[in-house]
């Protein structure tokens, strides 16, 4: 006997699915998910408070303060999909529940937007993350947390400009330290969720979809004192993304290296799994502090995320308090 339809099946099996592209989930690695989480409002919420200025405008983050119980440690969130970062982004982190986890655990999370890359290059905006570290630093007492119990975490591309941020040369905006050390110094701490470490690669693969491509050569764009983009050739562009490619970083120079936490998922259609295997592989050779969390058969971004947040939050709180 044939199932009888219900009017709610009756209407979804006339609907097609909407086929995302990947660059549409690169902007907005949640919208596969079919269960949209909810924030329990566990926290206080400041928005829009400016850290910096570029281009004669404000770079804002939102932070998001425990009810109670405040550990006086924070988490830095760098909010970028795509390299691109607005309320939405911001939104889907709340929805993954990001704040509502870490602030139940006591943290003070700071959602740091960088800017995005339809005004910012791709150094531009880890120069944006680096100048939110200090503004952080320099304003700890008055945020409740200490200098040195800071962490950092980015999920996609969020994770690709917290790490260049804590390893690129540290650019100091106003009073900077008598002495410049690499931000990585201040922030012993940092989780990466499906982070690309290898953009060089990334951009080289023969079937990497067109849009993708355009967004990995804008990151490496030069502009004239006019706005006027310079055409890069093939050579340029590859030096550049060589550079913001965490995976060719010197880490065996590195003294006193944070430790580090890795997310990825297996089935990532958009970031190659390998981005987060290999980038371990390194680390581990260094003889990094470096634990890598394998999602089976994850996407991109995955319905239980708010379970990783729970352990990043334990695993930073170990870790932070062996730097006093």
């Amino acid at each position: 006997m044939e199932k009888e339809l219900s009017s709610m099946e009756k209407e979804n099996k006339g609907k097609s699915l909407v086929q995302l592209r990947p660059v549409q989930e690169l902007y907005n690695p949640a919208s596969r998910l079919t269960i949209r989480p909810k924030t329990l409002g566990l926290y206080k919420h400041e928005p829009h408070v400016v850290y910096a200025e570029a281009y004669g405008v404000g770079l804002v983050m939102d932070i998001f303060k425990p009810l109670e119980n405040s550990n006086g440690f924070g988490i830095i969130d760098v909010v970028s999909n795509g390299w691109f970062s607005d309320r939405h982004q911001l939104i889907q982190h709340i929805g993954l529940g990001v704040y509502d986890v870490l602030c139940s655990q006591g943290y003070s999370v700071f959602a740091l937007s960088p800017g995005s890359l339809q005004v910012f290059n791709g150094m531009q905006m880890v120069h944006n993350v680096q100048a939110g570290i200090q503004h952080i630093m320099s304003h700890a007492e008055q945020y409740g947390i200490g200098k040195k119990r800071l962490g950092i975490m980015g999920i996609s591309a969020g994770g690709h400009l917290a790490i260049n941020a804590l390893f690129q040369e540290p650019k100091f905006i106003g009073s900077s330290p008598a002495e410049k050390k690499p931000f990585y110094k201040y922030i012993p701490t940092i989780a990466l969720f499906c982070a690309p470490t290898d953009l060089l690669s990334f951009y080289s693969l023969p079937s990497l979809p067109f849009d993708i491509k355009e967004i990995l050569k804008r990151l490496t764009r030069r502009k004239t004192f006019f706005e006027e983009e310079i055409h890069l050739d093939e050579k340029e562009i590859e030096t550049s993304l060589r550079e913001l490619s965490p995976i060719y970083f010197h880490v065996e120079k590195i003294d006193t290296p944070p430790s580090v936490l890795l997310f990825h998922g297996t089935k990532d259609r958009i970031v190659p799994f390998l981005h987060s295997e290999n980038f371990y592989k390194k680390l581990k050779t260094a003889q990094w502090d470096c634990e890598f969390i394998i999602k089976e058969n994850a996407p991109h971004i995955w319905k239980e995320m708010s379970q990783d947040f729970e352990y990043l939050g334990k695993w930073f709180i170990k870790k932070l308090n062996l730097n006093p």
